[in-house]
């Protein structure tokens, strides 16, 4: 017994006997007393709920589930929530046993040590780990682990759940031939066993993968041995960002540098060049590189938007088509779009087989087309057409360095025209300024003719008819002086018709209409044909300008008509609408090649006619066919 004694006494557990029957304590060593803080012989005769503290159960809700676990193994373990004299609460770790005394009946034998501060370190060391386990599953990229034997997931975080498209339930214990394709788990696992085998960090710049929701994604893998006590690869872990937005962002950025140089290079191009078709080519070559495209062809329209003419075009494209070969506005594709200024995507010729220049694209192997009209502000001055071989060749992100270009193309096109309008003007000022000079040389030696040939051989006749009168009796003298006055009616009506060639004074004083009507009816009288006029809205005067222009355009065409028409009938139409006033002088004579007369620069009577109207802010149109009539219309705004 004392031995016994001996060793309960210096035992470092604290021990206590707990009669069954009423729970009372009947023995303890003198480490439970320390263990709960009272004195030596203190405890024995209290009830053993004097040192158990209330948790979420009560002390005798505790007590009833030790007993039913001691009934049925004959030993329970666990930890207590335990309470010292001065009120201290702490957990102890209690290992109970029970057997039959033959002084106390059943008594619980219970061994109880303090565990406090393990207690304490198992609680931070939890709230480490969901400290941890936090940071990892809020990683806003994918994290996993992986068992280094058998390559199975061990751990994934909720970013890789969102990624991959699983479930965590669903990949923990699996492995990547259970979720991927073949070639692809093979690539994971191969890398998987160099990282393990090399026991170093493996740095995957770009891995593509197949997601179950997202698509194929890249990512950037980093994957780390995860090494036991021993240094031999315990696990593998899994780093992976995904990195497709920034690889498509870092594409998107190469190909705007790439487009924007392109772009750049067309500029300088185009702004080197006056003429739009001296810089085609390389305008033509920046565009396949641009766009990609097989072909590219530029239309112009003439100034009535009737015509498109192959200015420049592809060798591929068109062949044999030529800055002469011309093609009707109203059977080329998408011509409303194009007039509207609205590009036209055709994502398959086959769509646009009703047209004849879509046939020989779609024989020569093209089958898509984008067509940019050229907008030089609110004119539509052409089209850009640009060709692939392959259905759905323009990308859509392609549109807008193309409208950029297009836009470009129309500066260039206007550019060109406002060049060869001035130097047309120059010309035309040129031509002008000799057929002034012609004229003038002309008018001079008209009035020269007319002074000499019919005024002075009226007037020598007049002087020697006065003359003879002196010398003559009287009878034979009236016979003189009525001679010497018919010479002078002769005169003065010559006079007349000098002075009515030159400028009919009732231009000025009766205004446009009684002066045309005169000039249609003196050409009736001095020529074979038969003028017609008819007007509507002239029962007004002008102003003085567009009255004498709009008689110099009627008095020229007139002139043209008694020339050149050899017709017996012409017809004059004049009328005002719209504050504008329109001459029309119409024939159906001989006619000429109005194209040919416009290129013209001898042709001057047309020259000049036009000249007058735009310098008087309106326009002349001359419309010919040989063998079909001339219709020559003027427009003067009034």
């Amino acid at each position: 017994m004392r031995l016994s004694n001996e060793i309960l006494s210096h035992v470092g557990e604290g021990v206590v006997l707990i009669r069954v029957s009423d729970g009372v304590i009947v023995f303890n060593n003198p480490r439970f007393e320390q263990l709960f803080g009272y004195s030596s012989g203190e405890l024995v005769g209290k009830h053993i709920s004097i040192v158990n503290a209330p948790t979420d159960k009560s002390p005798q809700e505790t007590a009833r589930e030790i007993a039913e676990a001691l009934d049925a193994d004959r030993r329970w373990e666990g930890e207590v929530y335990s309470r010292k004299k001065d009120g201290t609460l702490f957990w102890s770790h209690a290992s109970i046993s029970t057997f039959t005394h033959a002084e106390f009946g059943t008594v619980w034998v219970a061994v109880q040590r303090d565990i406090t501060v393990r207690k304490r370190l198992q609680e931070q060391l939890l709230r480490t780990k969901a400290f941890l386990d936090s940071i990892v599953e809020n990683i806003p990229n994918m994290v996993f682990v992986k068992d280094a034997k058998s390559l199975a997931f061990v751990l994934f975080n909720r970013a890789g759940e969102e990624l991959l498209g699983y479930r965590r339930a669903d990949l923990i214990g699996k492995n990547d031939y259970d979720f991927f394709p073949k070639t692809e788990a093979d690539f994971f696992t191969e890398k998987d066993r160099a990282v393990l085998h090399n026991k170093t960090l493996l740095d995957i710049p770009e891995e593509p993968i197949k997601t179950a929701q997202h698509g194929e994604r890249t990512l950037h893998t980093k994957k780390i041995p995860i090494l036991d006590d021993q240094g031999e690869p315990a696990y593998l872990l899994g780093i992976s960002e995904d990195i497709t937005e920034r690889q498509h962002a870092e594409q998107m950025r190469q190909r705007h540098e790439r487009d924007t140089t392109i772009i750049n290079d067309i500029l300088r191009v185009i702004n080197t060049h006056l003429d739009v078709q001296a810089a085609f080519p390389e305008v033509r070559a920046g565009l396949r590189e641009l766009a990609g495209c097989a072909a590219v062809s530029l239309n112009l329209f003439d100034e009535c938007r009737e015509w498109l003419s192959f200015v420049a075009t592809d060798a591929p494209w068109a062949p044999g088509a030529s800055p002469d070969t011309r093609l009707r506005a109203a059977e080329f594709p998408a011509i409303t779009d194009v007039l509207a200024g609205k590009p036209s995507v055709v994502r398959n010729l086959t769509t646009e087989l009703q047209y004849p220049i879509v046939r020989v694209a779609y024989a020569l192997g093209f089958r898509s087309v984008v067509r940019l009209p050229l907008c030089a502000g609110s004119d539509v001055v052409g089209v850009l057409s640009l060709f692939w071989r392959e259905v759905d060749g323009c990308q859509s992100g392609e549109m807008g360095p193309l409208t950029q270009v297009a836009n470009a193309v129309a500066i260039a096109v206007e550019k060109s025209r406002l060049f060869e309008e001035v130097s047309a003007g120059r010309e035309r000022l040129a031509a002008l300024s000799q057929q002034l000079i012609e004229v003038q040389e002309v008018e001079r030696r008209h009035l020269a003719r007319e002074l000499h040939d019919e005024v002075g051989q009226v007037l020598t006749a007049l002087k020697l008819s006065l003359d003879a009168i002196d010398r003559i009796p009287p009878p034979a003298g009236q016979a003189r002086l009525r001679e010497a006055r018919q010479h002078l009616d002769d005169l003065l009506a010559r006079v007349r018709d000098l002075s009515l060639d030159l400028r009919p004074a009732m231009l000025d004083d009766l205004g446009l209409l009684p002066a045309l009507l005169w000039l249609v009816d003196r050409y009736s009288h001095q020529s074979t044909i038969q003028m017609h006029i008819e007007h509507d809205g002239l029962d007004r005067r002008f102003a003085p300008e567009i009255e004498t222009g709009a008689y110099r355009i009627a008095q020229e065409a007139l002139t043209n008509v008694a020339r050149h028409a050899g017709v017996t009938q012409a017809t004059v139409r004049l009328w005002v609408e719209d504050r504008t006033l329109t001459i029309q002088i119409i024939d159906t004579g001989k006619g000429f090649d109005s194209a040919l007369a416009a290129a013209d620069r001898a042709a001057g009577g047309v020259l000049g006619m036009r000249e007058r109207a735009r310098l008087l802010g309106g326009n002349l149109t001359v419309e010919s066919t040989p063998g079909a009539g001339t219709r020559v219309t003027a427009q003067l705004p009034v």
